[in-house]
């Protein structure tokens, strides 16, 4: 198509004889003039019109499109939802159908001479024009169904723009359109210009491509890298030149860009973990590269016969023989491997993604860091390249203490586990963790499988050891009947595998009280520092567990009960604490209302005696030796440890001493 087809003002904007129609003047005269537009429009372009026809129209019928309104009024007639519906239905699909076509000619992207360069300057930037809104639509649009249909209609522009550039391409290289596809990911991770939470519809659409396609979720960690990296400012220092100009000032972080990314993040589950697994592509598959033939670029000529009848072959071994076969290096093999199909290039653009989410600036919130510390170890550390680049991070959210530091130990453990990270402050640090705090999280099981991995070593000194237990035996005194069924199997399994630490049980007469051990009275002269932060400086080996002692008289009989197994000889194995962990109220209520009391409550409280006349003395003529007066009190325990009394009085039969014998 030649450039005078393109009929323009001096302003340089194309006219036509149709003109577009904003949606407020249409819904209030005539609410399908839009509708007719488009049909009009439509009818005018290629693939309706003949592929020589002018695309004049197309101008006006993306600014058709772009005109249509996204959101409507609360107070909305269902006629007038049904038709905006419909509107930006139909012109999506049906630019989409123009724009496919037009890729597929080659009208688009083919290099030819000057006047046609003009026409796909034009055309490309109503296609651009058409990619912002489309990817407006994904974003913003109030129906759902509609959002989905333009992500739809964006992916397959991309697969068909994908497959038209893989042919331009000199060794049918896959190609993959970065432009077209940056619309995209920005309406993903950034729904609307001020920036809003994804909607759940749009997410679990997305998530079919980016959780099955290699390459849609390759170029989406790049496309995300790059727009969080655009809010970080520049490391660079600045220009000492006078004439430099000031740099431009970072523009502020997007509402919910990180909330968004992090959602993602949490729901990729198919992060490659061998090269094997690259296998599924939306756009056009990638290739490996022919290896170029080594060892010579001209071909030898065949050896001339001489007057002898030789042909010189064995006259000299240096010129004759056969040069040895040349193997590829690593370094040019993975120069001939495509990105897509290599798994350090996948490993790398997530290592971007979440080092690009991690810097950026402010910080992440406390929930937002919250959700990644839960996934870190499991679903982030082992995917990276360079784990131990993510220290620095661990370390800060390890010093905030609270919740953010009981999650970063799982983090900071596997670092040191399998990347030999050394942090000699480790065990100061799990110990500044040990608070009120940490008894009362929701994640105090996770907490305390740590603790037990961390302790397990039996190398460690005594003065350590004995301060986590002092530690534990102290939160004891204020911590919840959950939290204290699991610290009294802990101590129990410290003790076991410390012995150095027993003398804490089993004080020598007259230390701190009167009795072999030591009793309440022993706080009053307890020489542990709890104020110390350095777990080798508390003297706590010195001290006694008296908090233990007291957990015997707790008014919980399941806690007194489990806390006097120190009374007794330390003979048992280990518990298992996975027994333990996970208990709460609700548990231990559902235990305590369904197992059989035996004897009488830890806290059972006397009797009150009756007025005299009432159960001491009987009535008038009512005194016989086959005939008495029985008191029958309940206790019931309740969930909060209150004891109910229900008394009742009754006249009962002659006791028969034998019937009582056999009642269980």
């Amino acid at each position: 198509m030649a450039p005078s087809s393109l009929a323009k003002t001096k302003k340089g904007r194309s006219t036509s004889s149709v003109k577009p129609v904003t949606s407020t003047t249409t819904s209030s005269s005539q609410p399908d003039s839009i509708l007719s537009q488009i049909h009009l429009l439509t009818s005018q372009l290629p693939p309706a019109a003949p592929a020589n026809s002018s695309l004049n129209p197309l101008a006006d019928l993306v600014n058709l499109f772009d005109s249509i309104p996204l959101s409507l009024p609360s107070n909305a007639s269902p006629a007038a939802t049904q038709l905006n519906r419909q509107q930006v239905h139909t012109a999506l699909h049906s630019l989409a159908a123009i724009f496919q076509l037009l890729i597929k000619q080659g009208r688009l992207h083919v290099q030819e001479d000057t006047s046609v360069q003009q026409v796909k300057q034009w055309l490309n930037d109503r296609f651009q024009q058409y990619l912002a809104k489309a990817a407006l639509v994904v974003g913003d649009h109030w129906d759902h169904n509609v959002r989905i249909s333009a992500l739809n209609a964006l992916m397959s522009l991309l697969r068909a723009e994908s497959s038209f550039l893989t042919s331009l391409h000199h060794s049918r290289q896959a190609q993959f359109p970065s432009s077209t596809f940056a619309h995209i990911a920005r309406a993903i991770l950034v729904p609307t210009p001020q920036g809003a939470e994804l909607r759940i519809e749009t997410r679990d659409e997305w998530l079919k491509w980016f959780n099955r396609d290699d390459d849609v979720r390759y170029h989406f960690l790049k496309e995300a890298a790059a727009l969080l990296s655009s809010y970080t400012p520049s490391a660079t220092a600045p220009s000492k030149s006078k004439k430099s100009a000031p740099a431009a000032p970072t523009p502020s972080v997007p509402a919910h860009l990180s909330t968004n990314l992090i959602t993602l993040l949490e729901l990729l589950t198919t992060m490659p973990t061998s090269p094997h697994e690259l296998n599924s592509f939306w756009t056009s598959t990638p290739i490996v590269l022919k290896a170029p033939k080594l060892g010579g670029g001209k071909k030898r000529k065949a050896p001339e016969a001489v007057e002898d009848g030789s042909t010189g072959i064995f006259d000299s071994s240096s010129e004759s023989e056969a040069e040895p076969e040349q193997k590829l290096s690593s370094s040019q093999t993975k120069k001939l491997l495509p990105p897509l199909l290599s798994l350090s290039a996948h490993k790398k653009v997530f290592q971007d993604c979440w080092m690009a989410l991690l810097s950026l600036p402010g910080g992440l919130d406390e929930t937002e860091a919250k959700r990644v510390l839960v996934i870190l170890h499991r679903q982030v550390l082992p995917h990276l390249v360079e784990p131990r680049r993510l220290m620095d991070w661990l370390v800060d959210c390890a010093d905030g203490g609270g919740t953010i530091g009981i999650l970063a130990l799982n983090g900071l453990f596997t670092l040191m586990q399998k990347h030999n990270l050394e942090f000699p402050d480790f065990f100061a640090k799990l110990y500044s963790l040990l608070d009120r705090d940490v008894l009362h999280v929701r994640y105090r099981p996770r907490f305390f499988r740590l603790l037990d991995v961390f302790m397990g070593s039996s190398h460690l000194p005594s003065h350590l050891v004995a301060s986590f237990i002092k530690r534990l035996a102290r939160l004891s005194l204020s911590a919840p009947p959950a939290g204290i069924i699991t610290i009294i199997p802990f101590i129990y399994n410290m003790l076991k595998r410390h012995p150095g630490c027993m003398v804490m049980i089993h004080k020598p007469k007259g230390r701190y009280g009167d009795e072999d051990e030591v009793d309440v009275r022993g706080a009053e002269n307890d020489p542990f520092l709890p104020a110390e932060l350095d777990p080798l400086k508390t003297n706590a080996i010195t001290s006694s567990l008296w908090e233990l002692k007291a957990l015997q008289s707790h008014y919980l009989a399941s806690v007194s009960g489990l806390a006097k197994i120190f009374s007794e000889v330390m003979n048992k194995q280990n518990y298992a604490m996975e027994d333990f962990l996970d208990h709460s109220y609700a548990t231990m209520f559902t235990s305590e209302t369904t197992r059989t009391l035996r004897t009488a409550p830890a806290l059972a409280p006397v009797p009150k005696r009756q007025p005299i006349g009432d159960s001491f003395f009987p009535a008038p003529g009512s005194l016989n030796a086959e005939t008495t007066v029985e008191k029958v009190v309940e206790k019931v325990l309740t969930e909060e440890g209150v004891l109910e009394e229900v008394v009742s009085e009754r006249t009962v039969e002659p006791v028969d001493v034998v019937g009582r014998l056999w009642a269980f």
